[in-house]
């Protein structure tokens, strides 16, 4: 597996922003407290005063008092006999607005701060919880093969037949744990973003293979193969949809009563490959629908009849892991609602 480069850490990329704008800042307070556009000096008293003590009767017609503003040659700055004129307060506001603007963006800089720190304490708890849980998960078989070697060198397995016995359920707790690292790497690589093979898979056969092998784990649970008219090629990886669509037929057989049976339908829609799995047995409690495709979230124990394959019940990541694949290549997975089951749907790119 390639180690993951090493990217910018987000704390380090806000401080150089929030650099930036503090510098941005103190620039624009630095321009907005010299002169302000359009002021110019004060005009002297005498050629360039107003006055209003002459008569003009030419002007008015009538002998009134005007004012009348004497320009004179000292007020003819380079901005021409306008540059005198200006609103007045314009240089208070142009400075709150040079100096709003940037503080917007500092407030908006804090709260992505803060949304970040959030993000990353919520991430760094799904991660603890998350190897917590994987710890413990393994520790149960390698508790039990350790029970049984205690036994055996104790001579606690003189008799032939227990001995086969432990043996068995080593060679069980054995799979069981091997299975779990592999849902675990998967999970990791996928997680890390490494891209999955690309080749052309028929669907159709892949559907058939995964019925048929779910019928040799256990023929007491009948499925139901349907498979529309048409073309249903995808480009992906084809051990990796397989392991998807095996996971959805294993969790009907790990988490349902023996006699349950399961319909899984392929087909096309709105340019989607479409593949269901649907089974009439208790169907997936409530209170786990919303968190079903999470990792380690189990449904139950297993009910499954001893001496089964797989039996040992499922460990909490096959959902997950149908999640991730499916996500993987593109596509969603959805658990519809139904009156009585689980119906669990796959949406892929054609």
């Amino acid at each position: 597996m390639p180690v993951p480069q090493l990217l910018t850490p987000p704390r380090t990329r806000y401080r150089r922003a929030a650099v930036r704008i503090l510098s941005l800042v103190v620039v624009l307070f630095a321009l907005s407290s010299g002169p302000t556009p359009g002021r110019g000096p004060a005009p002297a008293a005498g050629a360039g005063a107003a006055y209003a003590t002459n008569r003009h009767p030419v002007a008015t017609g009538r002998g009134e008092r005007v004012a009348v503003l004497d320009i004179g040659a000292s007020t003819m700055g380079a901005m021409g006999p306008l540059s005198t004129l200006r609103v007045p307060g314009s240089g208070a506001l142009l400075k709150l607005a040079l100096l709003c603007v940037p503080l917007l963006f500092a407030v908006g800089l804090g709260a992505e701060l803060r949304r970040e720190r959030d993000r990353r304490r919520k991430s760094e708890q799904r991660l603890m919880a998350f190897v917590a849980t994987a710890c413990h998960e393994l520790r149960n078989p390698l508790t039990a093969i350790s029970g049984y070697v205690q036994l055996a060198r104790l001579s606690g397995l003189t008799d032939e037949e227990k001995f086969d016995l432990v043996m068995a359920r080593m060679a069980d707790e054995t799979r069981r744990m091997s299975g779990l690292l592999d849902e675990l790497m998967l999970l990791a690589r996928l997680d890390l973003g490494q891209p999955l093979r690309r080749e052309p898979v028929n669907l159709a056969q892949l559907c058939r293979e995964a019925v048929a092998d779910a019928q040799a784990c256990s023929p007491h649970h009948p499925i139901r193969l349907t498979i529309l008219p048409g073309t249903h090629g995808v480009r992906g990886d084809r051990d990796r949809l397989y392991q998807a669509v095996a996971n959805l037929l294993a969790n009907v057989r790990h988490h349902t009563p023996g006699g349950t049976r399961t319909a899984l339908g392929l087909g096309t829609e709105d340019g989607f490959r479409v593949i269901e799995v649907i089974d009439d047995g208790p169907g997936i409690p409530a209170e786990l629908r919303q968190s079903a495709f999470e990792r380690f979230v189990h449904g139950g124990q297993a009910a499954s009849p001893a001496g089964e394959a797989d039996a040992g019940g499922g460990n909490g990541l096959g959902l997950s892991v149908v999640a991730a694949i499916v996500a993987a290549h593109g596509g969603t997975v959805s658990l519809e609602p139904g009156r009585r089951g689980a119906w669990f749907r796959i949406r892929l790119p054609a």
